[in-house]
């Protein structure tokens, strides 16, 4: 069986944006890309849909219940002719957040995560991180100015950080009773564009300094996912301010920026290369 790699990613991560981008520069060929094609996807329509949104510099639209979908993709390594399935769940990002919030998930995505060679996980850099100050917290414990008046809310397994809600997803990868084993993992940081690459530095960088439970969690459990981190913006820059800017590219993948691993700058194939190349040993 032909191994598989599945994109996963919480809402607004910049899954859509992504599928998007890689579709148009896989097709075009309008940058070079160490990635080809194997033959159409069942969901051309669907995938001609979000890649002439991203062509156009419209927000690509995160993806609604009504269409929501599967895509399978079959890549191939031009130099190794190494091929895998990429396995896009295009749905809404809620369903990623169900371990978390429901404690399940949706029995084909749990059989797509068990059974996953390798993943690709998004994360925005476009938001906020996920600090929390103790003085944050302050209802919690009970140390309310005296005579606060502080309305009573009930709690809300949504509004968790995210990073909680990606921990717990990867944690039912390795749930018993199946056996854990040692996977590669591509951490996308995507909207790279908003980050101060002076401030940042590198995605690794990044990735301690704001999602600091994430990469804490990712390091532990380093037996199970073999982790590398880009930071990419699959778009360019900000929707709909930097249209104008963005339409002037003769080449649109020349939009892509990448960054991490010695990644070309327009390449957005790049974390597909290392993830298709030869697993890591369990």
């Amino acid at each position: 069986m032909m191994n598989r790699i599945l994109v996963a990613g919480m809402p607004s991560s910049g899954k859509s944006t992504y599928i998007a981008a890689l579709r148009h520069a896989l097709v075009a060929k309008d940058v070079s890309c160490a990635l080809e094609l194997v033959g159409l996807s069942q969901e051309e329509a669907h995938l001609n849909r979000l890649e002439l949104d991203w062509v156009d510099g419209k927000e690509v639209q995160r993806t609604q219940s009504a269409n929501e979908t599967w895509v399978e993709l079959q890549i191939r390594d031009r130099a190794t002719q190494d091929s895998v399935v990429l396995a896009l769940p295009d749905l809404k990002g809620e369903s990623f957040e169900q371990p978390a919030t429901l404690g399940l998930l949706q029995e084909e995505l749990q059989r797509e995560l068990n059974s996953a060679s390798s993943a690709m996980l998004f994360t925005s850099a476009d938001r906020e991180d996920d600090k929390l100050l103790i003085s944050d917290m302050a209802d919690i414990l009970g140390d309310e100015p005296a005579g606060a008046d502080v309305p009573a809310t009930s709690f809300d397994a949504r509004e968790m950080p995210e990073e909680v809600k990606i921990v717990e997803l990867l944690q039912f990868a390795n749930r018993r009773p199946l056996f854990g084993r040692r996977r590669k993992l591509a951490l996308i940081v995507s909207a790279w564009d908003v980050v101060d690459a002076q401030t940042q530095g590198e995605p690794e960088r990044w990735l301690t300094a704001n999602r600091a439970m994430l990469d804490q969690f990712l390091r532990y459990n380093s037996h199970l996912w073999d982790l590398r981190v880009y930071g990419i913006s699959a778009q360019g820059g900000r929707l709909p301010e930097d249209r104008d800017r963005l339409m002037k590219f003769s080449k649109p993948s020349e939009r892509i920026q990448v960054v991490g691993h010695g990644a070309d700058r327009h390449d957005i194939t790049a974390p597909l290369r290392w993830l298709i190349a030869s697993q890591p040993a369990p």
